[in-house]
């Protein structure tokens, strides 16, 4: 997720978290320099080529309490949880907020925030508890952290940590197990190399393994859990060039697989798995691309699907309302996706979003 610090950045700063490892490519500046992006529409409003009767589009919910960058989403006990990030008002947080998974519902604070203040640190829910892992702390050091929320109580324990600090990788849960996949891992001499690693918790043993690495090292990817495996999508290379590229892995087999790619390249987007009519589909919604200097190209307002049973990518025509960023999602009972926060510059200058947006594809969408 976006490192976004909400303040300016030294040049010596700016050069470090551009550096390849688990670095920052979207610092103020450059957010501040794209012009790619009209102002936001008028609210629900669809696309132009939007289909007769009954168009497909983005509408609004009650927006979170705070606009923020960097936060992650769970889904635990019917409810979804927003949780740290990065705000406006203060460079990082440890507020979570709440609302109820169905209908259209209103956010609250819980009383219980993250014992650690964290941004860009993954979430996910196993056996309804949800962890949030690792992330960077005040001083904008990536840390080895696991937290866990226990939603019966409204409280937060401390979680078996990473073995090393590892930055903006991939977290889903598939099986019981808690995968972490690729990110900046933090070398014993102080150096960072972006990884292909995964490693594997068990909460009931409370142990850390190693599993099969993926075929391409990468950060500010996403992982996402469907039909019984594990798919790791977009991101950022080695050579800082955002990625088009989804692996898919089989933890019956421990290994992994190259798949069709994305239509479009994608940095930070938010992935989730949904379901449409009587397809299982994963979805990924906004993103950015940039460069190899780590300057914005297009700050992304489209959405792909993925078909598990084709094994093909569908870029769809409705649009999000602004290009989004460092957001994540949610899956509502009825299949609908919620894409929550993030960031968008809007007239050249960067915002924080606290806006809820939400998407229900129609069997039509997938062409």
């Amino acid at each position: 997720m976006l490192n976004w610090p909400g303040r300016p950045l030294s040049s010596d700063t700016t050069r470090r978290l551009l550096a390849p490892g688990f670095a920052t490519v979207l610092v103020v500046a450059a957010l501040a320099a794209s012009s790619i992006l009209a102002a936001r529409p008028a609210r629900g409003a669809g696309t132009s080529d939007d289909h007769a009767g009954s168009p497909t589009r983005w509408t609004s919910q009650p927006p979170l309490l705070r606009a923020r960058v960097g936060l992650g989403v769970a889904t635990v006990g019917g409810q979804i949880l927003a949780i740290g990030g990065f705000d406006a008002g203060d460079p990082l947080v440890d507020v979570v907020e709440a609302r109820r998974r169905t209908g259209i519902g209103t956010w609250r604070d819980l009383a219980a925030p993250m014992p650690t203040p964290r941004a860009n640190h993954a979430t996910a829910e196993v056996g309804g508890l949800v962890y949030a892992v690792s992330g960077f702390d005040r001083t904008n050091t990536v840390v080895n952290v696991v937290e866990v929320f226990h939603p019966r109580s409204g409280r937060w324990t401390n979680g078996v940590p990473l073995p090393r600090p590892r930055a903006a990788a991939g977290v889903a849960a598939l099986g019981g197990l808690l995968y972490v996949a690729g990110g900046g891992v933090l070398l014993a001499n102080g150096e960072d190399e972006l990884a292909n690693s995964m490693i594997v918790y068990d909460p009931r043993r409370r142990v850390w393994r190693s599993a099969a690495p993926m075929p391409t090292a990468r950060d500010r990817h996403r992982l996402v859990a469907s039909g019984g495996y594990l798919y790791a999508i977009g991101g950022r290379d080695e050579r800082n060039q955002t990625l088009t590229t989804v692996e898919r892995y089989d933890p019956r087999s421990d290994s992994w697989r190259t798949m069709n790619p994305m239509r479009e390249s994608r940095y930070l987007p938010c992935v989730v798995e949904t379901v449409v009519g009587n397809q299982r589909v994963v979805l990924a919604v906004g993103g950015i691309e940039h460069n190899a200097d780590g300057e914005i190209v297009k700050v992304r307002r489209t959405s792909e699907v993925f078909n598990l049973h084709t094994g093909r990518w569908t870029l769809l025509d409705v649009l999000l309302p602004v290009g989004r960023v460092s957001h994540d999602c949610a899956v509502q009972p009825n299949g609908t996706v919620l894409a929550i926060g993030g960031g968008s510059p809007v007239g050249g200058t960067p915002r924080y979003l606290a806006d809820v947006d939400a998407l229900s594809l129609k069997p039509r969408d997938l062409r």
